[in-house]
């Protein structure tokens, strides 16, 4: 087995340390020309190049942040702000990152500010058509599991919204129907024809869970990309959440031991598909609402469990997975996670405390701040591949 080119793309937000969220964009853009802007200037991305090793990933995606920083503490000791959604009261008013560009002023006039979050969307490199189609099927039986792990927006306009990933609860996911793609060809049909009826804008415009990607969408693709996931602001977790999804692909790919509920996928009653299709939207919502306790449909035995308790069971079968491909020790805080919580469950204990998201906000920002500092200080070691 060999490491899969994967990489990621990390959605920000920045601002003061009191956590005010701040239109940054532009000048972070004009300063960081690879940086991109998102339509409204409140949230910015960077993007890691694509790469195989892990420590290699970690630099990628602490870096840029580093940069990001000490940029930041010259505008005005501004700093990075953790949460997928804008947890403090926030203008409604929309800042245009490009005034006048078709696409943002589409999203503008369709969503107003709801698309103003953060997120990680996960890319996994898959050349072969066959294998890229069969694991986006496959991988989507689990996306909530991933949302599960991740969920970090739990306070929304300074109220606390009883989710735990109020980003994906709140996001519009567009179209509102996407089925599960049997090949390429059915997906180059079915984007055609989102486009033909306007119920997609262009090709970018296809916000789901998960998606085929590529140089020219739909014809010619080269990845997967795992769009669920919120912002995850300790880079070991986010690896370790990246680590997870790889084993899973490993796994299939090398035993051809694919979920049996697509057996005959081609013959299968239409019908079935699109209930399976809206089963794992509402999986989706459920983990949204109640992250690692919500009770799931797990396929894999046919019950009813608890995410964590899937999560647990799926991270006990990849572990001899991981040992093949020396990447066991990226995979292990997992099980931290499923200890102590995703960050919206920290959040929210910390907020069960103080009673105040603003102060609850200010703790994190620092903890986002020490994490990255002391993973930049890994990095200068000469053996600091050895997260």
């Amino acid at each position: 087995m060999k490491l899969l080119k994967k990489g990621l793309e990390v959605e920000l937000y920045a601002g003061t340390k009191t956590g005010e969220v701040l239109p940054l964009s532009s000048k972070l853009h004009e300063k960081f020309p690879d940086f991109s802007q998102e339509p409204d200037e409140r949230n910015f991305e960077y993007i890691t190049k694509p790469c195989s090793e892990y420590h290699e990933l970690f630099e990628e995606l602490i870096k840029p942040r580093i940069k990001i920083r000490n940029f930041l503490e010259t505008q005005g000791d501004l700093t990075l702000i953790p949460g997928s959604t804008l947890s403090l009261p926030f203008e409604k008013s929309f800042s245009f990152s490009k005034p006048g560009d078709p696409y943002h002023e589409y999203i503008f006039k369709t969503y107003k500010t709801n698309i103003i979050t953060t997120s990680l969307h996960i890319n996994f490199g898959i050349d072969d058509y066959n294998n890229l189609f069969k694991l986006l099927c496959a991988l989507r039986l689990d996306t909530a599991l991933f949302l599960a792990l991740s969920a970090s927006s739990c306070f929304f306009d300074g109220e606390v919204t009883d989710y735990q990933s109020y980003r994906w609860h709140n996001f519009p996911k567009t179209p509102e129907f996407v089925p599960f793609f049997k090949d390429h060809k059915q997906f180059i049909g079915w984007t055609n024809e989102q486009i033909t009826s306007k119920k997609m804008f262009n090709v970018r415009h296809l916000w789901s869970s998960i998606r085929p990607n590529g140089p020219n969408r739909p014809n010619d693709l080269n990845r997967i990309e795992i769009r669920i996931c919120d912002l995850v602001t300790d880079t070991k977790k986010v690896l370790a959440i990246v680590c997870l999804i790889e084993c899973l692909i490993q796994k299939y790919l090398t035993e051809n031991n694919w979920p049996k509920v697509f057996d005959k996928m081609s013959d299968k009653n239409e019908n079935e598909l699109i209930e399976l299709t809206r089963l794992t939207d509402r999986q989706e919502d459920l983990v949204a609402k109640l992250g690692l306790n919500a009770k799931i449909w797990d396929w894999r035995n046919n019950c009813t469990n608890e995410a964590y308790k899937v999560i647990e069971s799926i991270y006990n079968d990849l572990a001899n997975t991981a040992k093949k491909l020396g990447i066991l020790e990226y995979l292990k805080p997992i099980v931290t996670i499923l200890n102590t919580g995703n960050e919206a469950t920290q959040f929210l204990n910390s907020y069960n405390k103080t009673k105040s998201i603003s102060a609850t906000l200010q703790h994190f920002i620092e903890e986002f701040s020490n994490l990255d500092l002391k993973y930049s200080e890994i990095l200068k070691n000469p053996s600091g591949k050895n997260i």
